[in-house]
């Protein structure tokens, strides 16, 4: 008899805009126990990025607990997604409730130590890694045996700016102090996310399905794919391509390299880059390479229809 393999916890990092919420959704759904979420300023401030997972958390069920983390990158001020997703990190016409009245959130520093602590070591990180960094900087030793997957970087061309992705070009020093805290890291940067796309049609399935929160949940998706030349072309998604390869490994494929993030360049601070060639530095990373789209796809409506069932117990 072949026995199942023992799943551990894992621990999710977000700046929870829609994508952030797709990706969570398509975790619980899968089964895999989430031992806590915690928030980081980027898609929007924090106080809104934690509204957002408050009010997720309530509709949809989640029963993992919530923690507040950093509200600025490491250096410098913050920089949000607000000309792209709005004031809300919802884009479009819809938006998520505000959230339930309730006492601060809990700081995430301490929780995340006990999880290592614990035996935890599966990271899903799905926005800047300034919390990550945070807890690399504070135990160091804990640190090394952790397992990113972290759904920022590019390869190729940036979406923040040329050369840089949103998530590293933020916080680039973050992402250079986890590199360096010897982090095992899984980036799925841009190109694999492009390689997954959702659009319109998708959204009248979505909104198609049982349960009361359906109708929310395809409205803010459509707010989404909108963002692409207003529907018109296909969206890429983006962070629940990183929680594929948490729920899913084979849906997407890695290759070792080494990789760094630019902190200085005048045109490309923020920058991933990545030395394919072995012969020239040791890898330290593996970074996504390929993504079977169309079994992401298949996970992220999975877990959008999950969520619009609501709470289950």
């Amino acid at each position: 008899m072949t026995l199942a393999p023992v799943l551990t916890p894992a621990w999710i990092d977000s700046d929870m805009g829609f994508d952030d919420l797709a990706a969570v959704a398509m975790v619980v759904a899968s089964g895999r126990r989430v031992a806590g979420l915690s928030l980081v300023a980027g898609n929007s401030p924090l106080p809104r990025v934690i509204a957002n997972a408050r009010t997720a958390a309530d509709l949809f069920g989640w029963d993992f607990p919530l923690y507040g983390g950093a509200a600025r990158p490491l250096v410098g001020d913050l920089v949000t997604a607000g000309y792209v997703l709005g004031d809300n990190g919802m884009p479009g016409g819809t938006a998520l409730p505000e959230p339930p009245a309730g006492p601060d959130l809990p700081a995430m520093l301490p929780a995340l130590i006990r999880f290592a602590e614990g035996g935890g070591r599966d990271l899903l990180a799905l926005g800047p890694l300034t919390n990550i960094a945070v807890f690399a900087l504070a135990r160091p030793d804990l640190a090394q045996g952790m397992r990113l997957i972290w759904m920022g970087g590019a390869p190729g061309r940036g979406n923040h700016t040329a050369t840089a992705e949103f998530n590293a070009a933020v916080d680039p020093e973050a992402v250079q102090v986890v590199i360096d805290a010897g982090v095992t890291i899984r980036m799925v940067g841009l190109d694999p996310c492009r390689q997954v796309t959702v659009g319109l049609d998708d959204v009248r399935l979505l909104a198609g399905r049982a349960g009361p929160h359906a109708s929310l949940l395809a409205g803010l998706m459509e707010g989404y794919c909108r963002i692409a030349a207003d529907g018109t072309r296909p969206m890429a998604l983006y962070d629940p391509v990183a929680a594929a390869a948490l729920v899913a490994p084979d849906t997407v494929s890695f290759a070792p390299a080494r990789l760094d993030c630019e902190l200085s360049g005048r045109l490309t601070r923020g920058m991933t880059v990545i030395e394919w060639r072995a012969a020239k530095a040791a890898p330290n990373a593996l970074i996504a390479t390929d993504a079977d789209a169309e079994r992401i796809r298949a996970l992220f409506m999975g877990g959008l229809a999950h969520a619009a069932k609501g709470k289950t117990r």
